[in-house]
């Protein structure tokens, strides 16, 4: 590809439209220049319209059955239909993150590298660039590692099928691919679908740590995102409000990113515990205290009430005894 510009493909998933995701969209299109631009949509819970014509990707790019030559739409039926295990914990596309970017390599398979961003990330800097170098450094793979790693990681119950020294985990709320390393990635999720089936795995391995451990285990160059630019406002959680985004300009990679209704609801979805709750200092109140009060105590009230039930329901009995210590200090 000496000389040659890399032909890029830049994925921006959802599984919804509406004006947020289209102000979302707008701001990939502003630092997108020299890439096609493609919306991918999961349609599991049913079609998804209104989705506004991109109008970069070229026309030559359409694929049978979708509205507009920029949009790709998949569903976990098509995407098992491919050959992959129905595997994993909760949502299936969630915790397999990768099946649609297959189905996507598989409509559009002469792209040299893929860029995927969820409907939640801002980039503020050029994402030729940024491929630029990639391709510099003849890396394959970019995601980003933050927050627990090795034996405290989450999901690391999952990765049974690697050696324990061999395991990584990095986020893919944005993420780059060479085309050889998603098609690696695509056949290897087959080979452990088979032998999912065969009962030939004790552990179905989570999209975060399945990418770059089998990357890396295969050969592949991996690096951080945070060697190609600044991920201080880069993290799973907590959200950042839209209205933010300009403040935000000076990071160069950003997420999540939400509009208030979301924001709020993302602030109450998390294990919050009952120090978030009770402590009028913690982070979780001093996200939501950039909102008036009107519009998040409802949803805070209820979201407490439930905790309560959830706790009862499991016979903790020592729930109020911790709400007691809890509130003790400022009392």
């Amino acid at each position: 590809m000496t000389g040659v510009p890399p032909r890029i493909a830049v994925i921006f998933r959802t599984h919804f439209w509406d004006s947020f995701a289209q102000r979302q969209f707008d701001r990939l299109i502003s630092v997108a220049g020299g890439t096609d631009v493609f919306v991918l949509v999961d349609e599991t819970n049913g079609p998804v319209s209104g989705i506004a014509q991109p109008g970069i990707a070229q026309p030559g790019n359409a694929h049978p059955g979708s509205a507009h030559p920029s949009v790709v739409r998949v569903t976990a039926d098509g995407l098992l239909g491919m050959g992959f295990a129905r595997a994993g914990e909760g949502n299936l596309l969630w915790f397999n993150g990768d099946y649609p970017l297959y189905r996507f390599q598989d409509l559009h398979p002469d792209y040299d590298y893929y860029v995927q961003l969820e409907y939640d990330v801002i980039i503020n800097r050029p994402v030729a660039g940024l491929v630029a170098a990639m391709v510099a450094g003849q890396v394959d793979f970019v995601g980003l590692t933050k927050g627990d790693t090795g034996e405290r990681w989450f999901w690391r119950h999952t990765m049974a099928a690697y050696a324990a020294s061999a395991i990584r985990n990095q986020l893919i709320c944005l993420c780059v691919f060479s085309g050889p390393a998603l098609r690696h990635l695509w056949q290897a999720r087959l080979a452990q679908s088979a032998a999912w089936r065969d009962g030939k795995l004790a552990a179905w391995p989570f999209c975060e740590g399945f990418i770059p451990t089998e990357l890396a285990g295969a050969g592949y160059t991996i690096r951080e995102l945070s060697d190609f630019g600044t991920t201080r406002a880069y993290d799973h959680w907590p959200p950042f409000l839209e209205a933010d985004a300009p403040r935000l300009a000076r990071e160069d990679f950003v997420h999540p990113v939400l509009d208030e209704p979301r924001f709020v609801a993302s602030m109450h979805k998390y294990h919050i515990g009952l120090a978030g709750y009770l402590n009028p200092s913690s982070q979780f109140h001093q996200k939501l205290r950039r909102l008036p009060p009107a519009r998040y105590v409802r949803v805070l009230a209820e979201s407490f009430a439930g905790k309560v039930r959830r706790n009862l329901k499991a016979g903790k009995a020592m729930f109020f005894e911790k709400t007691q210590k809890t509130l003790a200090p400022t009392l």
